[in-house]
């Protein structure tokens, strides 16, 4: 049987809009039934999101099928289980959902691909004239700042909504006036996953599990303005924060 909607899965740390777009609009084109297309870290839809798009739709069969030239095999290995827990959380027993295989898998994709390389040759860009660099001069130096806060937008966190944590730290440290003390990076897979959705803290070596909107906005207040500590939402402590080495002063003391 045939699903009646799929949901096409990417794993793509750095897309710009344009071309997330360009995407999305190239399997709708080609899908011979509705679909969405989402990646599975950084910002955008979750996998659970798109799920529930899918089904309040009314679809009740539906193929989850990955992009990539590979798709990552631990991604494939825990997909099935991700998609099974959104089963298990809403509770339903009339849904149907399928893994679909590693598309760079089929010889044809791969063939047509290097096929078309060499096919349009003529389109390469030549590197001459070019100016050799390896960053641009903004990058030489980080900025002045207090807290050092990376945000784990892998997989596993981007599906526990890590994407909205993101967008909700940087709007919260600029409510409440500590936007410039804080420089804010979205990471790959940080671990632990499973405390999701997350965010460490430096120079102070504490690791916090953010899962809403109070959690951040306390998170910001008491830690990062205040300097107190959260003990309801801390997961982890650098070693180096708990057992400080002592000082040369000290030693030589």
């Amino acid at each position: 049987m045939q699903p009646d909607a799929c949901l096409f899965v990417i794993s793509a740390y750095n897309l710009s809009q344009r071309r997330l777009t360009e995407l999305r609009q190239a399997t709708e084109a080609e899908a011979p039934c509705p679909s969405l297309l989402i990646r599975l870290e950084g910002t955008g839809a979750s996998l659970p999101d798109a799920l529930d798009t899918l089904y309040g739709d009314g679809h009740l069969r539906i193929l989850i099928q990955p992009l990539g030239m590979p798709f990552t095999e631990s991604l494939l290995a825990w997909l099935p289980g991700a998609v099974a827990s959104w089963v298990e959380q809403r509770g339903l027993d009339d849904v149907s959902l399928l893994i679909g295989q590693d598309s760079s898998l089929a010889p044809l994709v791969m063939t047509e691909a290097v096929q078309q390389a060499f096919a349009n040759i003529d389109k390469a860009k030549p590197v001459v004239g070019v100016k050799p660099s390896l960053g641009k001069p903004g990058w030489q130096d980080p900025p002045d700042f207090t807290h050092h806060l990376l945000v784990c937008t892998g997989p596993r966190c981007h599906y526990r909504d890590a994407a909205s944590l993101l967008h909700a730290l940087k709007e919260e440290t600029a409510r409440q006036g500590i936007a410039n003390e804080c420089l804010t990076a979205r990471t790959g897979c940080l671990y632990p996953c499973n405390q999701g959705p997350m965010v460490a803290l430096y120079p102070r070596g504490e690791w916090y599990r953010l899962p809403d909107a109070d959690s951040v906005r306390r998170f910001v207040g008491d830690v990062l303005a205040e300097g107190r500590t959260l003990p309801d939402l801390l997961i982890h402590t650098a070693k180096a924060a708990r057992h400080p080495s002592p000082s040369h002063e000290d030693q030589s003391a």
